[in-house]
């Protein structure tokens, strides 16, 4: 009988330290760089398509300098000039209308104009 006791008391410490360690490890904040966030706009491989052949074909924007930084999330540096999409893009796609953007490496960047975030990129 002394012997279950004590089995019941070291199940009872491991099942508390157990409980403890996992409540720890779900509330230490995630370091993972890597980690995309969501874009705020959601377009369709035909809406880039659409986008990227104007922009880039028929409108040919001038290129931003290369940049490591532009990410999805990113705020864009204040020395980036943002343009309005032309007319046609937002006739084409309605839900840029309020976006900027601007082309840098073959790519356009989608900005959000509230807070000149990173919205989408266009590859």
């Amino acid at each position: 009988m002394k012997q279950t006791a004590i089995k019941r008391a070291v199940l009872l410490i491991v099942s508390a330290a157990g409980l403890l360690v996992g409540v720890a490890i779900a509330q230490t904040p995630s370091q993972d760089k890597d980690v995309i966030p969501p874009r705020s706009i959601n377009l369709t491989a035909e809406q880039s398509y659409i986008i990227k052949e104007i922009v880039l074909t028929e409108m040919r924007a001038e290129q931003a300098p290369p940049n490591d930084e532009i990410k999805i999330g990113n705020k864009v540096a204040d020395d980036v000039k943002l343009l309005a999409f032309p007319k046609l893009v937002a006739e084409k796609v309605p839900q840029v209308k309020t976006y900027k953007f601007f082309v840098t490496q073959n790519q356009v960047v989608v900005v959000s104009p509230q807070d000149n975030v990173v919205a989408d990129i266009i590859k």
